[in-house]
């Protein structure tokens, strides 16, 4: 009998678990308040920069759903990366539809840095 009410308690956590996964990804996140989150509530900005593009890991281009991510900052497996574990859901899909809106930097090209060239032409 103790089997029984154990597979139904990790049954049931299990299923909670797939649900809160499922709603995390269905949430549409607000751009413009996941920059005020980004920027100074959370302090995100002071790792990886304003553009996302700084830090490790860099933020853009976001290669994490949405779930994903929302799963990652509640519970980072990094150990620099600072929990938040007790923020909604829905700020945490505004961060990401923040950083999502953030538009990817094209490299400019190796022939345009011209100390890059320099370097390069000494390499046999």
């Amino acid at each position: 009998m103790k089997v029984f009410w154990l597979f139904l308690v990790v049954a049931m956590a299990t299923i909670a678990g797939g649900q809160a996964q499922d709603a995390a990804a269905n949430l549409t996140g607000n751009a413009e308040r996941g920059k005020t989150l980004f920027t100074a509530a959370f302090k995100c900005a002071s790792c990886h920069g304003t553009t996302g593009e700084s830090g490790s890991p860099r933020l853009v281009p976001m290669r994490r759903t949405q779930a994903d991510f929302i799963r990652f900052v509640q519970k980072p497996t990094a150990n620099a990366m600072p929990a938040f574990g007790d923020q909604p859901a829905q700020a945490l899909a505004d961060v990401y539809a923040y950083i999502k809106s953030i538009p990817e930097r094209t490299p400019p090209p190796v022939q345009s840095i011209p100390a890059l060239n320099d370097v390069l032409k000494t390499i046999p």
